[in-house]
């Protein structure tokens, strides 16, 4: 069963991390693919799709440990008709915002052989690479439960679901578990990553 919060611990990633969506369309109408060649722009237009994908799952994610805690607040008198579960959508925008990261991370990865694509930023990359070892780790667990629960993987006790850490400070499933503050230093670097690929013209070259 998933723990029911009592303390929201997910930093809030909005307005911080604006949609960059709009900015694409803007600068595709108006400048097209500008310095980067045509796969790079293919992968940029994907990317930030991704990223705001991924953000925005986050605050929903965010929000229904809000609503949560705001729901277990109510007075007896209101909750006479029945309470409301909105934990039960914490796993379902969780596993998107960690499927849509991890896609856009490994496009950010494809993106480094392309020469005219802007150098990523090495102590930024680094600082993303030192949390992503986690966030791929429970990917592959919830992307592969099926084979991980008819391997007798899993002990008692431990999430076969994508679940809210008992700590209130992270999600687990398994043996693996991956801090909030992961997540948003994943998301804050790819974010801007996706940015700095909306500035033109590009000073080309490979981090």
């Amino acid at each position: 069963m998933t723990t029911i919060p009592t303390e929201c611990r997910m930093t809030s990633l909005y307005p911080e991390l604006e949609r960059l969506q709009p900015r694409l369309l803007l600068l595709a109408a108006f400048i097209g693919n500008g310095t980067l060649s045509q796969n790079a722009a293919l992968i940029r237009r994907n990317l930030i799709r991704l990223v705001d994908k991924a953000v925005y799952e986050y605050s929903l994610v965010r929000q229904a440990v809000l609503d949560q805690i705001a729901e277990s607040q109510r007075s007896y008198e209101e909750m006479v008709g029945g309470r409301i579960i909105y934990m039960f959508g914490f796993a379902d925008h969780m596993e998107n915002c960690l499927n849509a990261t991890c896609r856009a991370l490994d496009l950010l990865q494809h993106l480094r052989a392309d020469l005219s694509a802007p150098a990523q930023d090495r102590i930024k990359r680094r600082l993303i690479d030192a949390h992503a070892g986690s966030l791929i780790d429970i990917r592959n667990s919830f992307e592969h439960v099926g084979d991980a629960i008819n391997n007798n993987e899993f002990g008692e006790g431990e999430m076969v679901v994508l679940s809210y850490g008992d700590d209130q400070s992270s999600i687990c499933i398994g043996k693996h578990s991956l801090s909030f503050n992961s997540i948003a230093t994943i998301l804050r670097g790819t974010h801007e990553e996706a940015k700095r690929l909306l500035e033109e013209p590009h000073q080309a070259g490979v981090a």
